[in-house]
């Protein structure tokens, strides 16, 4: 008995971790492999990654999207293009603030300026740095030397460059508006930042009087808000409150500096059936709220200001933070007779994404990217780029149509990108920088070639060289811009905008944008949003969008549940024969979840396999290990037993007599190779890893294998060859999904590397190519040949006999009469 080139009995955790630190060890050999090449004359590919945040750990559901994207590229790269899978990380933001302030029990605006930015950057380099260990981990093909991070000034500097562009076109307006506020964490948020919790409220029924007095009935769950009343609406319809019309009537609690009484008009937006069918428009309780006191021309009331408190206009309860003035509100209902009833009940309030803090709609001068105005041009666009999966173009056509605002980008934090902005002593004129600059108005003068505009004309007025010593003394803006206005760029930038205008004009729209169906409302449309203000272009020629990762109940992963899985776990476990075991919470209780081995291969053959793209996928380790720790482990067997014949000559030149076996082996693994290249064009991982592993663990060992065991052993070059080149182009289809998997096999069997792999393994097989005749009658016979083989085999258990031993009375059917010889002697027919 030869034996094996491959020396280990069995594919392991060990084994793979072993192959991937040599495969990231050489700089120089990786670089060949995956550095970007925009002048290599191929197609260029440029993948849009999702940058993640980091923030500690890496989500297990973040990591097996972001493998799938590892397919996709390995894959292109398979199919002969340029690909450029950038490294990209998100730094910006409020969510490295929050980890600062939690770690040393101080807020933001208690540090100086300067040292909690400090304090946020070096917090997240080491967060980045465990993430880029867990891209490697799970085997992410990306260009790291041309590593790009979101708070890094090359970047920063395109975003700030964007901004003037769009605020001299007049896309980019500043202005006092209502605002979605976070009063907790200061700053302003966009309606796609905002969440609806459920939480304990009280909805209040109070009096009020007309001037004819007659009393009504009011319902609200924002007493404190009474102070900032514009106007009672009923339905137009409401026949009860008809005669009401047009009379004022007071408001039933004290305020300051304000008319006593509001009018009392209709309005098609109240709800007659919601408490008495009577709503108090307040400056501002919600959305309608906004709306109602816009079409009715109402002046608004600031009722609570920037800490969160109870301005003077509401008398004795100014200076009260919300939640005390809404208690007292109702303790003075009470006292004065005006409070018919409160009573306790569940309601959906909307809090901020991230913070979780109740939010408020209040006045606030910021800067707005216009996007009401563009919306059918977006669409337009929208229509030019392929879907995958095509149902999920609705989220963002349904996210659109509900755009009735602009977008507020200006933010009160700090660990963000900068507003470049100056401002004249007089307010009239403003500074902005050179394109291509980063700069930190709070902090520094304008730099040299900086522009002088009109304030509201945005006229140029000159340089800021010549105009200085008419500006006073200039004030750098301190604002600084919402995170997605620094995402929305990340197709601009990766493809080349700015920096590589030559590779930009090769790679735009860029090739591929892969994400998760969570985030289509910002960073997608945000990203369309901006490449049609700035280039009047669809963003991308594919949007690829994922389902989430869900619990093994079925649950969105997330920390507020406490569901969630470290990535790093799962793809570690099994390492040195040591078992892996996370706590996962559970709908009734906490669970432990157990398994022995996993790893990066298993991991993205389970992703691949799992769920076609766009579905949502249930991650479960112990499931994960069950159904496909078994199927790599059948692979390595088929190629282990191959390795152990002698690979005859130059594989890609067939034999001059195939026996018939060889022949429909080769028409079957030519139709199956079609599927996968067909599926790898159409950026199809699921339809293509599919074919590969029916064919993988199926027709080639459990019949093909079978039927030709005997001829191996007895030397037979052609059987030897057939097998050889099935497994060697196997490998490279396969190589996608499990590269250091088909990198050990091919390297160690037949001397090269599957990841150098830069062609699809092509070559038709003579007369049995698929698509030829003689080709789709050999692959018609494949379901007789597996039936025939079932049926001895089940012949031979009712028997209770042992496969290898012979059978009477079952002969070959004459359809398969060319292959009777190997039949007979496969199965010791008699």
């Amino acid at each position: 008995m030869p034996s094996p080139a491959l020396p280990e009995k069995r594919w392991s955790i060990d084994l793979e971790k072993s192959i991937q630190e040599a495969h990231y060890a050489d700089n120089a050999l990786y670089a060949q492999r995956y550095a970007f090449n925009p002048d290599s004359g191929k197609e260029l590919f440029v993948i849009d990654t999702p940058p993640p945040y980091p923030s500690g750990t890496w989500h297990i559901g973040a990591v097996a999207q972001y493998s799938m994207i590892d397919v996709i590229a390995r894959s292109q790269r398979l199919l002969g293009k340029e690909v450029y899978f950038p490294w990209g990380v998100d730094r910006n933001g409020i969510n490295i603030e929050f980890v600062v302030e939690k770690n040393t029990k101080r807020k933001m605006k208690t540090y100086d300026r300067a040292e909690f930015l400090e304090l946020c950057r070096t917090t997240i380099e080491e967060f980045t740095e465990a993430m880029r260990h867990t891209g490697k981990r799970v085997g992410l093909s990306c260009d790291y030397e041309r590593e790009y991070l979101t708070d890094a000034p090359d970047y920063r500097s395109v975003t700030q460059s964007i901004f003037v562009e769009l605020f001299k076109k007049g896309d980019i307006v500043e202005d006092l508006r209502p605002n979605i506020y976070d009063p907790v964490e200061g700053t302003t948020i966009a309606d796609a930042e905002v969440e609806r919790l459920p939480r304990k409220t009280k909805l209040v029924d109070v009096r009020w009087t007309c001037e004819d007095g007659t009393e009504l009935v009011i319902s609200t769950t924002r007493p404190e808000m009474i102070c900032a009343c514009g106007v009672v609406v009923v339905h137009p319809d409401d026949e009860r409150y008809t005669d009401l019309i047009g009379q004022n009537v007071t408001l039933p609690l004290e305020t300051n500096g304000r008319e006593k009484t509001v009018k009392i008009m209709t309005h098609p937006s109240v709800k007659s059936d919601f408490g008495t069918g009577i709503l108090m428009v307040c400056s501002f309780g919600d959305q309608n709220d906004v709306a109602v006191f816009r079409e009715l021309g109402l002046t608004p009331f600031q009722a609570i200001d920037l800490e969160g408190k109870m301005t003077d206009v509401s008398g004795p309860l100014s200076g009260m933070k919300v939640i005390d003035a809404r208690h007292a509100a109702i303790e003075a209902l009470e006292v004065q007779g005006d409070l018919v009833q409160a009573v306790e009940r569940n309601q959906d309030i909307p809090v901020s994404e991230r913070g979780k803090n109740p939010v408020e709609i209040i006045l606030l001068k910021e800067w707005y990217v216009r996007q009401t105005h563009i919306q059918d041009k977006m669409k337009e666009h929208v229509d030019e780029i392929e879907f995958h999966p095509p149902r999920n173009r609705q989220f963002l056509l349904d996210w659109m149509d509900n755009i009735s605002i602009d977008w507020p980008i200006s933010r009160r934090r700090w660990y963000h990108t900068e507003i470049p902005i100056w401002y004249s002593e007089d307010e009239t004129k403003v500074i902005v920088p050179p394109s291509g600059t980063y700069v930190q108005p709070w902090r520094e003068a304008p730099p040299t070639g900086s522009r002088v505009l009109d304030r509201m004309s945005r006229e140029d007025l000159g340089s800021y060289h010549d105009l200085e010593g008419t500006m006073g003394s200039v004030i750098g803006e301190e604002k600084v811009f919402d995170t997605w206005m620094d995402s929305s760029n990340s197709n601009l930038f990766v493809s080349g905008y700015l920096n590589h205008p030559e590779v930009f004009e090769k790679a735009f729209p860029t090739a591929f944008r892969p994400q998760g169906k969570e985030i289509v409302r910002t960073w997608l449309y945000y990203t369309l949003l901006k490449s049609t203000l700035v280039l009047d272009q669809p963003g991308f020629k594919h949007v690829w969008i994922d389902g989430l990762g869900m619990d093994p109940w079925g649950r969105k992963m997330s920390k507020s549940l406490g569901n969630g899985i470290d990535a790093d776990s799962v793809l570690e476990c099994g390492a040195g024969g040591r078992t892996g075991s996370w706590k996962v919470k559970g709908p009734d209780k906490t669970v432990s979840l157990r398994a022995n081995k996993i790893g990066s291969e298993c991991f993205r053959l389970w992703k691949a396999c799992d769920a076609q793209v766009g579905d949502d996928f249930h991650i479960n380790p112990e499931e994960i290990e069950k159904k496909y720790f078994g199927v790599l482990t059948k692979l390595f067997n088929v190629a282990r037993f191959a390795s152990q014949f002698e690979v005859p000559g130059d594989l890609d030149e067939e034999p001059e007599h195939l026996e018939p076996e060889d022949r429909w082996i080769l028409a079957e693994f030519q139709r199956t190779m079609n599927t996968v290249e067909q599926a790898w064009s159409n950026l199809d991982i699921y339809t293509a890893t599919q074919a590969l592993k029916t064919f993988g663990t199926g027709l080639l060992p459990s019949h093909y294998l079978e039927m030709v065991k005997s001829r191996l052993y007895d030397d037979d070059v052609a059987a030897a060859w057939t097998l050889h080149r099935v497994v060697r182009d196997f490998m490279a289809a396969f190589s996608p999904v499990c590269p250091f998997f088909t990198h050990h096999i091919s390297q160690t069997v037949y001397g090269n590397s599957s990841v150098d792999v830069d062609a699809f393994p092509r070559q038709a097989f003579a007369e049995v190519a698929a698509g030829t005749q003689e080709g789709e009658r050999l692959c018609k016979l494949s379901t007789e040949l597996q039936e025939f083989n079932g049926h001895v085999w089940g012949a031979k258990k009712d028997a209770g006999t042992s496969l290898n031993q012979p059978i009477q009375g079952i002969t070959v059917p004459e359809s398969l009469a060319e292959f009777e010889g190997t039949l007979t002697r496969m199965h010791k027919l008699e």
